[in-house]
């Protein structure tokens, strides 16, 4: 468990930093930053993945530690949802790259923490 803590730390850190450098050098407007659906089903089935994230993550916690891995691979799924809707509907204000920075990040959260995995089971 120890080591799913400090992959979510390492990622919100560089989430935070990576996305306050795109913000000055992409010129994003920082009032464009809030959550903002761009149409119905982008808001249903952001929601929706959402909470099927949440009820995964919980039961990966607390019964089965074998799918601790959909710890990453359901936010990671939620931000390139986010970042595919915000980028076919709304190209013009880019908060589109921040979603893909963190989806990038949770991709890579997944991999470090299925090598480690792996490495702890030989």
């Amino acid at each position: 468990m120890i080591p799913i803590f400090i992959i979510l730390i390492c990622i919100v850190i560089l989430d935070h930093l990576i996305n306050r450098h795109q913000i000055k050098k992409k010129k994003i407007d920082v009032s464009d930053l809030g959550i903002k659906y761009v149409n119905k089903l982008h808001k249903y089935g952001e929601k929706t993945l959402y909470w099927i994230t949440m009820i995964i993550m919980i039961l990966s916690i607390t019964d089965f530690q074998q799918l601790r891995l959909f710890i990453f691979i359901g936010p990671g799924i939620t931000f390139a949802y986010r970042t595919i809707m915000k980028w076919k509907f709304a190209k013009q204000n880019r908060t589109y790259l921040l979603s893909a920075v963190s989806c990038g990040l949770f991709i890579v959260g997944t991999i470090v923490y299925g090598l480690l995995h792996y490495i702890e089971m030989i």
